[in-house]
């Protein structure tokens, strides 16, 4: 508790590159466990997921997709990890404990986003291909509900209480909003500036945040008024952003750049970079924050996974 205290008290200072770790071709995703125990690398042309243990910094475990693995989810603390395949228009859930895929759901297509609500009743699925989102009931194991959203849906943020999900449609630059505890219903249709990607909420439901691919910003949300308060501008074709654990800070994957943006987002400007590779083993998708939040980890879609330790300065 005094370590988690201290770090949400200091500023940003740098990031400490302390491993390269070596995986499957095209890590496009990556994603700690809620147990912080390991790592899942979600590699879409290496056909597999790669496990990463936390401690050890390695590999430990392939499990064979049976297509393109795009993004994940987990429920009961890490137990079950949920993932796409983007080519299969279809969602596996994968046992850890029994290292086995118990279920393979058919969803609408070309699945991309997969996240599950807060008191994990239920699991939504953005489908690329189908400008739908799929609801599935995590008891029944089955869909339950197709939602119709805008072009190219993408991002999937749920507030903390449960009560709403914001969609990113990155093909006609909105966000939907789901009412989650009334029938999944379309409530509210929100424009959003070009193509926006990757969406978080902050842990008390008072922002979102949402990186802006083409438009090469960042955007900042009061979700008490559905009303954009900020813009920072970041590097080029900015893909996914996790927030720092006192959540003054969001790194941003600037892919096209081959780095990783820090932004300020009380100030919303981004005041720090760091290259991940170059255009032969760089280009940074994937991002995700340890609990507690010293490390940061990046997948390079053309190369491997980062390890960097976050350094904080003064207070």
């Amino acid at each position: 508790m005094i370590l988690l205290i201290f770090i949400a008290a200091q500023n940003f200072h740098h990031l400490e590159l302390v491993k390269k770790v070596p995986v499957d071709a095209g890590p496009k995703s990556i994603y700690y466990s809620p147990d912080g125990k390991y790592i899942i690398a979600n590699c879409l042309y290496g056909y597999h997921l790669n496990i990463i243990d936390h401690d050890e910094m390695k590999v430990i475990r392939r499990v064979p997709a049976g297509g393109e693995p795009v993004e994940c989810d987990f429920t009961q603390n890490g137990r079950y990890i949920w993932f796409s395949l983007y080519d299969k228009d279809m969602i596996c859930v994968y046992d850890y404990e029994l290292d086995s895929i118990i279920k393979k759901i058919n969803v609408g297509e070309k699945p991309k986003i997969i996240k599950v609500s807060p008191d994990e009743k239920w699991v939504y699925v953005s489908n690329w291909g189908s400008a739908s989102v799929s609801v599935i009931d995590v008891a029944l194991l089955s869909v339950i509900k197709e939602i119709d959203v805008g072009r190219k849906p993408r991002g999937i943020a749920f507030t903390p209480d449960g009560k709403f999900a914001y969609i990113a449609n990155m093909g006609e630059s909105s966000l939907s909003k789901i009412d989650v505890k009334n029938g999944h219903k379309k409530i509210k249709y929100l424009p959003a500036g070009l193509t926006p990607r990757h969406l978080v909420v902050t842990k008390n439901g008072a922002y979102l945040y949402q990186t802006n691919n083409l438009e090469e910003v960042v955007r900042k949300l009061d979700l008490m008024k559905d009303r954009y308060v900020g813009i920072a501008d970041v590097g080029k074709r900015a893909r996914s952003c996790v927030l720092s654990w006192s959540e003054k800070y969001l790194f941003v994957c600037n892919y096209m750049d081959n780095e990783i943006g820090v932004v300020d987002t009380d100030k919303m400007v981004q005041i720090y970079s760091v290259k991940t590779g170059d255009d032969g083993n760089g280009h940074p998708i994937g991002i995700t924050i340890s609990n507690g939040g010293e490390y940061l980890w990046v997948s390079n879609y053309r190369g491997g996974v980062n390890i960097y330790r976050i350094i904080w300065g003064g207070t």
